[in-house]
């Protein structure tokens, strides 16, 4: 079997940095609170060059979120519907009262060193 090289490592990270670009918060049944894009804050960090991407999002307690409980974040290409591709839970949190932030960093590697 073959192994990727590093060019070919670079490409797909390049392929990510461009297409990736959603990340989708959900409740504890796995429904959408928000799905945030660059538009919406949300930021990525990482080149081609590096293994690692980060996608980071600063939520404050808004209408969208108060009362509301997230407990995980979703990596999607699309900005409607779309599979997730990658996700990463974490410890619940609820978001009572306006003043609330929560601020969710979500990585990749590519390649996942296991």
């Amino acid at each position: 079997m073959a192994q990727i090289n590093n060019y070919g490592y670079g490409k797909l990270r390049e392929y990510i940095l461009s297409n990736w670009n959603y990340i989708e918060v959900q409740d504890e049944s796995g429904i959408a609170v928000k799905r945030f894009g660059i538009a919406d804050g949300l930021q990525i960090t990482g080149n081609v060059a590096t293994q690692e991407i980060e996608y980071k999002i600063v939520i404050t307690g808004d209408a969208t979120f108060l009362g509301k409980t997230v407990v995980k974040s979703v990596l999607l290409e699309v900005a409607t519907n779309g599979s997730p591709i990658a996700t990463e839970v974490f410890a619940p949190f609820t978001f009572e009262t306006v003043d609330d932030q929560l601020t969710i960093i979500h990585k990749l590697q590519v390649p996942q060193i296991v």
